[in-house]
């Protein structure tokens, strides 16, 4: 099975004091904002992506080096399968590598001066809330199915759009309300909006989906009002 490709960002950064943080065995706690803010610095990449997988449908927020967010992560289903999203394990992992960036006691005054030679410039670091955006370069087409009440499938239109909000193509579901539409990456498609009469608007942003295959978009009724009219 062929790996997902995955990137992390911080939109908003937390200029939070992380020194003045609690210690905690994932990382500190923020008292601004009432949350843990995950210390990925230390971790691996493994670890990063069990991690944040395991917590796809919470709000994380983390600690990073900027490295680690200027990656692509690969990330497939035989991790889950053979580790289950050991977040003990990786609890582990945080703790040993907070550990292990403790000061220690050396042998000598030269073992300490060599050590402290190496550690003269600072990383940087960034902290606030993790967002995950999934890579589909290697799929050719989205597809899916439309739910609405009146099962009107004809009067359904559903567009692929570019990152400019620009309309590619555009086509309308089967009259069981599924569709399938071709992908062309060299056109930049960053989503597919859905309309039809008498219904909102649904848009489906790709980068917020593992896959783009089996979408199911329900459509919402507008609210009506009808009655006379008053001044």
């Amino acid at each position: 099975m062929k790996p997902k490709k995955i990137n992390y960002k911080i939109v908003e950064p937390c200029h939070a004091d992380w020194d003045q943080m609690k210690p905690e065995a994932k990382g500190r706690f923020c008292s601004s904002c009432s949350k843990t803010v995950v210390d990925f610095s230390k971790m691996s990449d493994f670890s990063i992506v069990t991690y944040l997988e395991a917590k796809k449908n919470e709000s994380i927020c983390g600690r990073f080096e900027e490295k680690q967010l200027d990656k692509t992560y690969l990330w497939t289903k035989s991790y889950h399968q053979t580790f289950s999203f050991d977040l003990k394990a990786v609890a582990l992992g945080l703790a040993l590598s907070t550990f292990s960036a403790l000061p220690y006691q050396a042998q000598n005054n030269q073992a300490i001066e060599q050590r402290d030679a190496t550690i003269n410039e600072p990383i940087a670091l960034l902290q606030g809330e993790v967002i995950t955006s999934y890579n589909h370069g290697e799929e050719s087409h989205a597809s899916g199915r439309i739910k609405l009440n009146d099962k009107d499938y004809e009067s359904v239109t559903i567009s692929l759009m570019d990152g400019n909000s620009v309309e590619l193509i555009s086509i309308k579901p089967n009259r069981n309300g599924i569709f399938n539409i071709p992908l062309d990456w060299k056109k930049n498609p960053t989503s597919i909006r859905v309309t039809a009469p008498g219904y909102s608007s649904h848009t489906i942003y790709f980068d917020n989906h593992k896959s783009l295959n089996n979408l199911s978009v329900q459509l919402v009724e507008r609210r009506m009002i009808k009655g006379k009219v008053s001044r």
